[in-house]
């Protein structure tokens, strides 16, 4: 076994947020793919819904070797704090990314600590920026990514849901053109889980209004290998 002198590992971001929640895991498999000399065919990296993805039972036969960097809780801020040593140093063949929908919770506001919303235009403008920092680390190292959209929700009271919708379109309309832009494979999730009214998760893909059940997640899996063309 190879040793690993230059492993990244990020440490703690010195506050509490939920990306420490995996760190110790993340830096103990990332050091075993390393020292293994295992590059993951396909590096999935997000927040809970990439997290809860059993992603064996839906790709696993293929025989590639498929690595989930998905964090509960996450936003793109650190998806892309941890990005160097959770996907680019593993040098996976695809990194599929699917991040943005813990910061569009950010205009719902914490009202037991008080804590007032984040205006929508400055979710939509950090969580963009994010990405494109992450979509531009990726050019630099040759790495080859796809970027997915966010899913649809419905959720209930006291969270503004009206006005999530209407921010999740708005991001995903600026990550299809980002994508055209940069040359990047776009997998559109929200066209093919989205009601009649072209906002609102079906009901049947999610028992919360935003985590996919197995239902969702079969739906994501077909939409995903047709965007890849059969590579997955």
């Amino acid at each position: 076994m190879n040793s690993v002198p230059n492993l990244i590992r990020p440490g703690e971001f010195g506050k509490t947020v939920l990306a420490d929640t995996r760190r110790v895991e993340f830096d103990f498999k990332n050091e075993e793919l390393l020292s293994l000399g295992r590059r993951p065919d396909f590096l999935f990296i997000g927040d809970s819904i990439t997290h809860f993805w059993e992603l064996n039972a839906y790709f696993g036969g293929s025989g590639r070797l498929l690595v989930n960097r998905g964090i509960g809780g996450d936003t793109s801020e650190y998806v892309r704090r941890r990005f160097d040593a959770d996907a680019l140093q593993l040098k996976p063949g695809t990194v599929i990314l699917m991040i943005g929908t813990n910061d569009i919770a950010a205009i719902d506001g914490d009202p037991w600590w008080r804590v007032e919303g984040t205006p929508e235009g400055v979710v939509e403008t950090l969580c963009i920026s994010n990405i494109k920092a992450i979509v531009s680390m990726c050019e630099a190292a040759g790495q080859k990514l796809v970027v997915c959209s966010i899913l649809p929700s419905d959720i209930v009271p006291p969270h503004k849901n009206s006005e999530r919708k209407a921010l999740t379109g708005r991001i995903n309309t600026q990550l299809q053109e980002l994508c055209r832009t940069c040359g990047l494979v776009y997998v559109d999730y929200h066209a093919r889980m989205k009601g009649p009214d072209g906002e609102t998760l079906i009901p049947e893909f999610s028992p919360d209004g935003i985590h996919p059940n197995a239902k969702g997640y079969a739906v994501m899996a077909r939409v995903l290998k047709e965007a890849l063309g059969g590579e997955l």
